[in-house]
């Protein structure tokens, strides 16, 4: 895509990194480091789904290039971290404060890199919209905070900040969209199995798990895989945070 002056207002903080070797970056593209380096968001290797390609963008997500570069290993360039944009967007209405993610190329194997498209929750979200448009629009005001901000990673924080209590009548499937505290009553003898979501579409994502059961009924965490991540017996607790390639647990006693 050619050339777009996206930027709409000043409030932004301006970061300067380099282009990645033999990369093309224009005015407007959404960006994300990569060993240190620039590239657009077409060039972010294919995950598999739209979820997994949003999630792994979202946590390497630099900001919107505002300088057009062809990169040979030093070439610098700036880069908007946080500022309020007019990006592409499906035609479609938008509700002032909906969360946006990165939009996917038609073929569905890659990125597009100056589109937006709604955000599933909040660990897909590159920004979110700031003004209300009650009919389809093609382009949309957005504000966007790299992952060197922090208000973004904030509110994706506040947005799962809620609790499930439950007591199970079946193994459970968690998706990254649940709420971040898992109290959980196996209710069985034998005890229950707790899957997690894929890793791929997962990163960022955690879960603070409370095995809640009134006698010996343990909890075995798994990955998308069926692999055991761990068990957590009668009362004890479970951290289980996911970088988008592995599940990983600190188990302990809990009240």
């Amino acid at each position: 895509m050619p050339d777009q002056f996206r930027l709409r207002h000043t409030d932004l903080s301006h970061l300067v990194a380099e282009v990645a070797p033999g990369t093309t970056v224009q005015i407007g593209d959404l960006v994300y480091l990569d060993s240190g380096k620039l590239r657009p968001a077409a060039d972010l290797p294919d995950q598999g789904t739209l979820e997994a390609n949003q999630a792994r963008f979202a946590t390497a997500f630099f900001g919107v290039a505002m300088q057009a570069a062809t990169g040979s290993g030093s070439v610098l360039v700036r880069v908007a971290a946080d500022g309020v944009f007019e990006m592409d967007c499906a035609a479609r209405s938008w509700q002032l404060g909906e969360l946006v993610a990165a939009a996917e190329q038609p073929g569905g194997a890659a990125l597009e890199n100056q589109q937006v498209a709604p955000a599933a929750r909040p660990e897909l979200a590159l920004g979110y919209v700031v003004q209300d448009y009650p009919t389809a629009t093609t382009r949309v005001k957005v504000r966007l905070v790299g992952r060197p901000g922090t208000l973004l990673q904030l509110l994706r924080l506040e947005r799962r900040q809620t609790a499930n209590v439950e007591t199970l009548a079946a193994d459970k499937t968690l998706t990254p969209a649940d709420a971040r505290i898992q109290v959980l009553d196996p209710a069985d003898a034998v005890g229950r199995s707790v899957t997690l979501p894929p890793e791929a579409a997962s990163a960022g994502v955690d879960f603070f798990l409370h095995n809640a059961a009134d006698a010996a009924e343990p909890l075995t965490v798994k990955n998308g895989a069926g692999t055991t991540v761990c068990t957590v017996g009668q009362n004890q607790a479970a951290y289980l945070h996911c970088d988008g390639t592995t599940w990983r647990a600190l188990v302990g006693a809990s009240n």
